[in-house]
């Protein structure tokens, strides 16, 4: 019986879990510029996680972890900050999405 409660009790955690709670952030669909003169990819995927880009790439072939909160960047850019290094796995996510309102992402957080 305990162990019935026990199995219950960490489903429903696990399904309370909420996008934000996962702490991973995806942008799907936008133009990525990863660095100057690197051919963009039209339709990408940015995996970002614990304040550093997981996994970039088109959407064609990079997966969209479950759970992370999404952003729908159709029609929208996005290129590393002016002073900050190439979007790539492993390195800090800052960056630049352009669209109606540019924000502005600096160690995996919206900053503007």
């Amino acid at each position: 019986m305990k162990k019935l409660f026990l199995l219950i009790a960490a489903v429903v955690l696990i399904a309370c879990v909420s996008p934000d709670e996962s702490g991973v952030k995806v942008i799907v669909g936008a133009k990525l510029i990863a660095a100057p003169g690197r051919a963009p990819i039209d339709y990408s995927v940015v995996v970002i996680e614990n304040g550093k880009f997981r996994d970039v790439g088109p959407e064609s072939s990079t997966p969209v972890p479950k759970g992370a909160e999404l952003l729908r960047g159709i029609g929208m850019t996005i290129e590393p900050l002016p002073d900050g290094p190439p979007i790539e796995r492993g390195k800090a996510a800052d960056l630049v999405l352009k669209g109606p309102t540019d924000r502005t992402m600096r160690a995996g957080e919206w900053v503007r």
